[in-house]
C-alpha cells in the first residue's frame, strides 16, 4: 500500500513551485546599488536637465558644415553674430564632443527628412514651400487620434547608414566615464542586422500633469503649441535573426495636434530623454518638448532625491530586463506619424472634426451608450534610427511599398482593445459552458459500469489537461486584471467547474476500469515469467516429482460415453464442481484467463492494491507545471519555433479522439460517446482556434495561420469520420487481425462436435449431452431436462421442413409414458437427419426457460450456412454465452452488464459488449 506521506509530499512541492512563481519581488533596490553611484547618476541628471534648460534651438548640430564649405541657410534661436560655424554640441551624455567622434551623427538630417515625408505623406494636402520650413507644422489637416494610448504593430524593413559603425570603434569609458564597462564587450545587444522583420508598439500616454500647452496673446497657436509625455514598449522580431524578438522601453513627447510622436531610449551611455528636443523635426517642437521635460524631468530627479533609494538604477532606462547578457545596446530614436482617421461622414469644418474625435475619445474612455457606430483603427508610420549602430528601420507601407506588402502600423486604441478583450473573455466563458452542459449530458448516458468502461481514459484526461491549463491561466490573469477582473472570473469559474465534473467523471472511468488493468498486469507477469523460463539456467536442475501419468486407451477400445453435470438454474458452483466438470469433459469451452486451478497458490500480486486516482491527479498536475515552464522558456525561442511549438500543441491536443479509437479497436465496441458529444465538443474546441489562427486583431495579437487551421479542422473530421465507420462497419473494420487480440463472441454458433477444444461456438455448461440428445444419469432425469421433454425439438427457421405441431406436442405431453418416448424416440431421429438440435436451460436472471440451437457433427454444410445467415444471426441474437461458459437470454445479460460487468452466476469478470 502506497505511503499516505507520497501525496503530501507532492502537494507540498507544487505550493512551493506556485509561490516561487506568484509570489511578489520584495528586494530593495537602493540595497543592491551603492550610494556613491546613485550620487554619481543625481548629479549626471541634475547637469542633463541644466544643460536642456540653457541650450536652444539650433545649439545641436552635429552635422553642420565646417566654416570653409558654403553653410546652407539653418534654422536657430540665436542672433546671427552668436551662431558657430561648423558642427556644434552639447554637454549630455552621448550628445558631446567626444562622442561625436564616434556616433554616427551625420545621419540626422537624414533622419529629420525622412519624419517629414512621412507625416507629408500620412497629409497629403499638406504643402511647404522648403523642406525646412515649419509651415508643414501649421497647414497639416488634423483629424488624428488625440490620445494615442493603444496597441500597433506591422512590418519593417532596414536600411544601413551613411557611415558603418561597430561596438569594437566606440571608447565607452570616454562616452561615459562614470559607469564601469568590462572590457571585450563584443557585439552589443538590440543590433539588427536582417533586412525585414514584425514591431509591435504598445503606446502608454497620460493625460494628466505631463502635458504643456504654449499660447501667444491667450490664444492658442495652431502649430506644435500642445505636448504631451508618452511612452511606448517596442517589441522588435528579427525575421533573418535566430534569436528571440527584442524589447525595449522607449520615453518621449507627443504633439496631439499634428499626430506626431518622437520617442528616445536611454542609458549610461545616452541620455537621450534630456536631449530629444535638439532632435525634434523643427523648433516649434523642440519649444514645447523643451518646456514639458523641464517639468516632468525636474519632478522625477526631485522625488528621487527626497527619498530613501535616490537614484538606484535609470529612471527612464530602456531595459526591459536587467539581466540580458549585454552590459552595452544600441540605442534608439523613433518618430512616429498618427494617420488621419478613416471616417465615412465628411466634414466641412476643422472645429467640427476634431470636436467629433473628442467626444468620440470621451465615450470610449468613459461609456455612457451613446451611439459612436463603427470604431476607427488606430493607424501610423514610423521610422526609427540608431545613432550608435548606424542604421535605419522604416515600416513598410504606401507609397514606397504597395498595399499587399504592408500598411505600416495598423492596430487599435486601448479601449477598444479592452472592449474587445472582455467580449472574447465572456464568448470563451461561454464556450466552456457549453462544453459542460454536454459532458453533463454525456454523463448520464454514461452512467453504469458497462457504457462508462467503454469510455477512453486519455480522450477524458486530454480534455481535463486542457481545461485545467485554462483554469492555471485565468487565475494567473486575474492576478493582474483591472478592467477585465470580472469577465476573467467568469472564465475562471468556467474553467474550474468543467475540470471538476471533468475530474469526477475521470476517477469513475479509472475505478471502473481497474479490472482490465490488473489482467494486463498478469498477463505480462506471465509473459515475463515464461521468457524467463525459456532462458538457458546454469544452476544445477532439481528433480520435482511428476503427476501420476494416464494410460492412454488402445486404439481399438470403445471410448465410454461423458457424464456431464447440468449446473442448477439458481446457481454458483464450487471449485471442486469446476474440477469434476474439467474432468469429465462435461466443460466445452475453456476456463477463463483469471480462473485459477484448484489447490494453486494465488499469484504474487494478488493482494497488490489498485493504484489510487490521487496519484494520477498528481501526475496530470506536474505534467502542467512542466508544460508552464516549457511554455515559459519557449517564449525566447526564434518566431519559427515558436510557432512550431505551438502548432504541435494544438495538434496534440485536437487529437483527442485518437485514444478512444483505439480503445474501441482493442475492445471491439462500436460507441462510447454520443454524436451529440462528440461533435459538439469538436466544433467547440475548435473554436478559440478559429479565433487566433483567423483572426488577425485577436487580443494575443498572434499572427493568423489559416493553413495551420484547415490541418487542424481536417485532422478533427478524419477522427469523427473513423468513429462513425467503427459505428456503422465495425470497431474492427479494415484492422488486420494479427494486430489486435480476439473478441470474445457472445453470440456464437454453438455445436458439440469439439467438447474439448476450448473453441468459441462449444457448449457452455447445462447444455453438454450425449449422443443419444439427451444427458441422464440413471433413470431420473433432471428438471431441465423434464421441461424440456415436454417441448418439440423442431428448428423450422433453421433446418426449412416441418416438423410437429403444438397440438400435436401437447397431446404427447398429456398421453402415457410410452407416448412420450415414442415422440422422443421420433424427434431424436429427426435430429440425427438434420443436425441440429433446440436444447433447454435456465437463465439465471429471469428464472425462465432458454431454448438454444446447437448443431452436433453430422450437421450438413446446409444447415451449417443457415445457421451462419441472416435468419441464424437474428435466431443467435436471442441468447448469450459469456467466457465463463454460462448461457442467458440477451435482453437479460445486456440489462445486468449495464451495472456490473461480471457474471451473475460465478461473478467472474466480463469483457465488455
Amino acid at each position: 500500500m502506497p505511503s499516505q506521506n507520497s501525496d503530501f509530499r507532492a502537494l507540498l512541492i507544487v505550493l512551493i513551485l506556485l509561490w516561487v512563481f506568484f509570489s511578489p519581488d520584495s528586494s530593495d533596490p537602493a540595497s543592491l546599488t551603492p550610494p556613491e553611484l546613485s550620487h554619481k547618476r543625481q548629479a549626471r541628471f541634475q547637469g542633463a536637465l541644466d544643460v536642456l534648460n540653457t541650450t536652444r534651438w539650433g545649439d545641436f548640430a552635429p552635422d553642420a558644415p565646417l566654416s570653409s564649405s558654403p553653410a546652407p541657410p539653418a534654422e536657430t534661436d540665436r542672433p546671427a553674430g552668436d551662431q558657430e560655424q561648423g558642427p556644434r554640441f552639447i554637454n549630455i551624455t552621448g550628445f558631446s564632443q567626444l562622442d561625436g567622434q564616434g556616433y554616427a551623427w551625420e545621419d540626422l538630417g537624414r533622419f529629420r527628412n525622412r519624419c517629414h515625408e512621412w507625416s507629408r505623406n500620412a497629409f497629403p494636402s499638406a504643402t511647404a514651400s522648403r523642406l525646412y520650413d515649419d509651415s508643414w507644422e501649421r497647414n497639416i489637416g488634423s483629424g488624428t487620434w488625440k490620445n494615442a494610448t493603444g496597441t500597433l504593430h506591422g512590418t519593417w524593413v532596414r536600411r544601413p547608414g551613411t557611415v558603418a559603425r561597430q561596438a569594437a570603434g566606440y571608447n565607452l569609458s570616454t562616452i561615459a566615464p562614470g559607469a564601469t564597462w568590462p572590457s571585450g564587450l563584443g557585439e552589443w545587444g538590440r543590433n539588427i542586422t536582417g533586412d525585414h522583420g514584425k514591431i509591435e508598439l504598445r503606446i502608454d500616454e497620460d493625460e494628466g500633469d505631463g502635458a504643456y500647452e504654449e499660447k501667444f496673446d491667450g490664444n492658442t497657436s495652431r502649430g506644435a503649441s500642445l505636448a504631451r509625455e508618452i511612452q511606448a514598449v517596442a517589441t522588435i522580431q528579427d525575421d533573418a535573426s535566430e534569436a528571440s524578438s527584442l524589447s525595449l522601453l522607449l520615453h518621449g513627447v507627443h504633439w496631439p495636434r499634428q499626430g506626431a510622436i518622437l520617442l528616445t531610449t536611454s542609458s549610461e551611455k545616452f541620455d537621450g530623454i534630456f536631449g530629444l528636443p535638439h532632435l525634434a523635426p523643427g523648433p516649434n517642437f523642440f519649444h514645447t518638448g523643451q518646456h514639458l521635460l523641464n517639468q516632468t524631468l525636474g519632478k522625477i530627479i526631485q522625488a528621487r532625491e527626497k527619498s530613501k533609494y535616490g537614484f538606484p538604477g535609470n529612471p527612464w532606462g530602456s531595459r526591459m530586463e536587467e539581466d540580458d547578457g549585454y552590459p552595452a545596446q544600441c540605442e534608439y530614436v523613433m518618430y512616429i506619424q498618427l494617420h488621419p482617421l478613416e471616417l465615412t461622414r465628411r466634414y466641412d469644418s476643422l472645429r467640427l472634426l476634431e470636436s467629433y474625435i473628442e467626444e468620440l475619445e470621451r465615450e470610449l474612455r468613459h461609456p455612457t451608450g451613446a451611439p459612436v457606430g463603427s470604431i476607427p483603427d488606430l493607424r501610423a508610420s514610423m521610422v526609427a534610427w540608431s545613432p550608435d549602430c548606424s542604421f535605419f528601420l522604416e515600416s513598410k507601407g504606401p507609397p514606397e511599398f504597395p498595399s499587399v506588402d504592408g500598411e505600416h502600423l495598423v492596430g487599435m486604441k486601448e479601449d477598444m482593445f479592452t472592449y474587445m478583450a472582455k467580449e472574447w473573455l465572456i464568448a470563451f466563458a461561454a464556450v466552456l459552458l457549453g462544453q459542460i452542459w454536454l459532458f453533463k449530458a454525456q454523463m448520464k448516458q454514461s452512467s453504469t459500469p458497462s457504457t462508462t468502461g467503454r469510455v477512453s481514459f486519455w480522450t477524458v484526461g486530454t480534455m481535463l489537461f486542457a481545461d485545467g491549463m485554462i483554469f492555471v491561466t485565468a487565475c494567473a490573469w486575474s492576478l493582474n486584471a483591472t478592467i477585465t477582473l470580472l469577465p476573467c472570473l467568469l472564465v475562471t469559474f468556467a474553467a474550474f467547474i468543467s475540470m471538476f465534473i471533468e475530474g469526477a467523471f475521470l476517477s469513475e472511468v479509472w475505478k471502473i476500469q481497474e479490472p482490465e488493468r490488473r489482467i494486463r498486469e498478469r498477463e505480462r507477469e506471465q509473459a515475463g515469467a515464461a521468457s524467463t523460463a525459456t532462458l538457458p539456467s546454469t544452476q544445477p536442475s532439481i528433480t520435482q516429482p511428476q503427476p501420476p501419468t494416464t494410460q492412454t486407451a488402445p486404439p481399438g477400445a470403445p471410448a465410454q460415453p461423458r457424464q456431464p453435470i447440468i449446473v442448477p438454474s439458481d446457481g454458483d458452483i464450487d471449485e471442486a464442481e469446476q474440477l469434476a466438470n474439467l474432468l469429465s469433459g462435461a466443460s466445452a469451452l475453456p476456463l477463463p484467463a483469471t480462473a485459477r486451478t484448484p489447490g494453486q497458490p494465488p499469484a504474487a500480486n494478488a493482494s497488490r492494491p489498485p493504484t489510487p486516482f490521487s496519484t494520477i491527479a498528481g501526475r496530470f498536475v506536474l505534467s502542467g507545471l512542466f508544460l508552464l515552464f516549457l511554455s515559459a522558456v519557449a517564449t525566447s525561442w526564434p518566431s519559427h519555433l515558436r510557432s512550431i511549438y505551438v502548432n504541435t500543441l494544438s495538434f496534440l491536443y485536437l487529437s483527442l479522439w485518437v485514444p478512444q479509437i483505439i480503445r474501441n479497436t482493442q475492445r471491439n465496441s462500436r460507441q462510447a460517446f454520443t454524436w451529440q458529444f462528440m461533435i459538439g465538443q469538436s466544433a467547440l474546441r475548435l473554436l478559440p482556434f478559429a479565433y487566433f489562427f483567423l483572426r488577425e486583431d485577436n487580443v494575443l495579437l498572434a499572427d493568423p495561420d489559416p493553413y495551420a487551421f484547415l490541418v487542424l479542422v481536417g485532422w478533427t473530421w478524419i477522427q469523427l469520420w473513423v468513429m462513425c465507420a467503427q459505428s456503422v462497419l465495425g470497431p474492427r473494420f479494415g484492422v488486420p487481425r494479427g494486430w489486435v487480440r480476439e473478441a470474445w463472441d457472445y453470440h456464437p454458433v454453438l455445436r458439440d462436435d469439439d467438447l474439448e477444444g476450448g473453441k468459441v461456438g462449444s457448449l457452455p455448461i447445462g447444455l453438454a449431452r450425449t449422443g443419444t440428445g439427451l444427458s441422464t444419469t440413471g433413470s431420473v432425469a433432471s428438471p431441465v431436462e423434464e421441461r424440456g421433454m415436454e417441448r418439440a425439438w423442431s428448428v423450422p427457421s433453421l433446418t426449412g421442413t416441418g416438423t410437429a405441431s403444438t397440438a400435436e406436442a401437447g397431446e404427447s405431453s398429456v398421453s402415457g409414458g410410452g407416448a412420450r418416448n415414442r415422440e422422443l424416440e421420433k424427434e431424436k431421429e429427426r435430429e440425427k437427419q438434420k443436425g441440429v438440435t433446440m436444447r433447454s436451460v435456465d437463465c439465471a436472471i429471469c428464472r425462465e426457460l432458454l431454448e438454444v440451437p446447437v448443431f452436433n457433427n453430422k450437421a450438413s454444410s446446409e444447415s451449417a450456412a443457415s445457421g451462419m445467415g441472416i435468419t441464424g444471426v437474428f435466431v443467435r441474437k436471442a441468447y448469450m454465452v459469456t467466457p465463463c461458459r454460462h448461457v442467458f437470454h440477451t435482453d437479460c445479460l445486456e440489462g445486468w452488464m449495464k451495472y456490473r460487468l461480471q457474471c451473475p452466476i460465478c461473478r467472474e469478470e466480463l469483457p465488455p459488449l
